[in-house]
């Protein structure tokens, strides 16, 4: 098949010239925000709307994420209805997330091809079908099938949520909107927790199946985001997305940001299709609208993308940061809380203890959403782990110090998992996910958000699979040192590769990743 590779220097002029204009997309307030009558009050709801609806799927994330703590506290016991041993509790612990990759990698995908607004309708029918088999089980397998379907249904809504964000929202509110979804994920936890401490662990089960339907509906009321739309070459359906999400305007309002949100569609096209001539791979370049390429297989362009530069940087800087985060926040002993909470004799139920934490995550959470802007996430990344390293050691010397009899004050761990939980929100729990929605280019966001957010379960599993077995060998304060120890590396590795994108345009960030020296970038 014959090369058609349209390359001139026009290009490089056109994307020159067009820079002023897409700062009009990419700052605070579009210039359009600027000579209008719309308040910016009223072009900052139906982002919060938007925002708040996709988050209903985080809400559902967190509540699957949590449900093995409640189901393994109330099955994890000689004399319970259902009782499983250590091997099946582990196993229904990490096949959750285990299975969360090939959901995640086929969203990323997926995503492309049939839109943010549909992988997130779609995600919900698992769900329905998960929790109702939990509520119905008769055996461990009924639990590990149940188990493999929600861990499925979280990957698939990782990478389309957190594009969503990325894609609808205003520079100066991508930051605070993509922190504030994350506090649904701790939201869901408290959830979980509440209903397991109230209610039987089938009850919980059958009422968590509420979620994805109420989250189907209201997702069925938002558009689709715009910029996926335009590579699409959906102008018209793009246009009144655009009109819907700064405030139910009028054409006329958005006209210079959806010029140059289509300038910035297209520039990142051409800069794909250069990269790509350069290389001299076959290609043909298809003018002005749908984001086709017809030499080549889907197959082949996903590998291709996938070895971009701008993708393999970020993915390698969230992929660490991800590790580190799931090291220094202890996250692997999540699922046996209520356990732990009882072996160190805590003087609140460790039920209720559960609960406590959901609400210090939740804090943290907030805590982040409001200091990001201020802070930048370099900065609060680099706090937020140094506070969860030293509450780690902390946890460790007293348990140690603990059995050894040189003191017993239960409060001491009680007030230090509680810092622990708040600290891990404040920063290294939803950074890293906001990063998602800046760090990849418009072309390769939803792949790289996908195989992130794969990677991060895939490291949840190891870390929660391995977490008895560490122990056993260990000890509790040998493995509090360990990933405490990690947690020092982490830190070294965030001062040294984790570049400052609050506040940055999507443009500056993607030249940051293309550059071939990171550290001498004009980023």
């Amino acid at each position: 098949m014959g090369k058609l590779i349209v390359i001139n220097r026009a290009e490089d002029d056109d994307i020159e010239s067009n820079k002023e204009s897409e700062k009009s997309l990419t700052d605070g307030t579009t210039e359009s925000s600027r000579g209008s009558s719309v308040s910016s009050f009223r072009r900052i709801i139906p982002q919060v709307i938007a925002t708040t609806v996709q988050s209903l799927l985080l809400l559902a994330l967190g509540m699957m994420v949590a449900c093995p703590t409640v189901i393994i506290a109330a099955l994890h016991r000689p004399k319970s209805e259902l009782p499983i041993n250590d091997s099946q509790a582990s196993w229904f612990a990490g096949i959750l997330l285990i299975c969360q990759p090939v959901g995640s990698i086929l969203s990323g995908i997926l995503q492309e091809w049939c839109g943010r607004k549909k992988c997130m309708l779609f995600v919900n029918i698992p769900q329905i079908v998960g929790w109702y088999l939990i509520y119905r089980a008769e055996s461990v397998d009924s639990l590990l099938v149940a188990a493999s379907l929600l861990g499925m249904s979280v990957g698939f809504m990782e990478a389309p949520t957190l594009s969503y964000v990325g894609e609808i929202a205003q520079p100066h509110l991508r930051g605070t909107l993509a922190s504030f979804t994350s506090t649904y994920v701790s939201a869901g936890f408290f959830v979980m927790y509440l209903l397991g401490t109230v209610a039987t662990w089938r009850m919980t089960a059958l009422m968590s199946c509420t979620v994805p339907v109420i989250s189907f509906l209201c997702i069925m009321m938002i558009p689709d985001s715009p910029i996926w739309l335009l590579n699409k070459g959906r102008k018209l359906e793009a246009e009144k997305s655009l009109c819907w999400l700064r405030g139910w305007v009028t054409p006329q309002e958005i006209e210079r940001e959806f010029s140059s949100m289509i300038r910035y569609c297209e520039d990142s096209k051409k800069a794909y299709n250069l990269q790509k001539a350069t290389n001299n791979t076959p290609y043909t370049l298809v003018s002005s609208s749908p984001d086709v390429i017809t030499s080549e297989s889907r197959l082949n362009r996903f590998f291709r993308d996938l070895i971009r530069p701008e993708i393999m940087r970020p993915l390698r800087l969230v992929v660490s940061y991800f590790f580190f985060y799931h090291c220094s926040s202890l996250s692997g002993f999540r699922p046996y809380m209520v356990n732990t909470f009882t072996e160190l004799n805590m003087p609140i139920n460790p039920h209720y203890m559960t609960i406590i934490s959901a609400i210090c995550q939740l804090t943290g959470g907030f805590c982040c959403m409001a200091l990001v802007h201020k802070t930048g996430k370099r900065v609060l990344s680099l706090v937020s782990m140094s506070a969860c390293v030293l509450a780690c050691f902390s946890i460790g010397a007293y348990i140690l110090l603990h059995k050894y009899q040189y003191v017993h004050q239960p409060w001491i761990p009680t007030i230090l998992f509680i810092c622990l939980f708040f600290c891990t929100n404040l920063g290294v729990s939803p950074i890293p996910w906001t990063l998602l929605a800046e760090v990849f280019p418009t072309r390769g966001r939803g792949i790289g958000g996908g195989l992130s957010a794969a990677c991060y379960y895939i490291e949840f599993f190891l870390v929660s699979k391995t977490f008895l077995q560490l122990q056993s060998v260990l000890a509790l304060y040998g493995v509090c040192f360990f990933y405490g120890g990690l947690g020092v590396v982490g830190i070294i590795y965030l001062y040294f590769c984790l570049p400052e994108t609050e506040g940055k345009r999507l443009d500056e960030v993607e030249k940051f990743f293309k550059s071939n020296n990171e550290r001498n970038s004009t980023y």
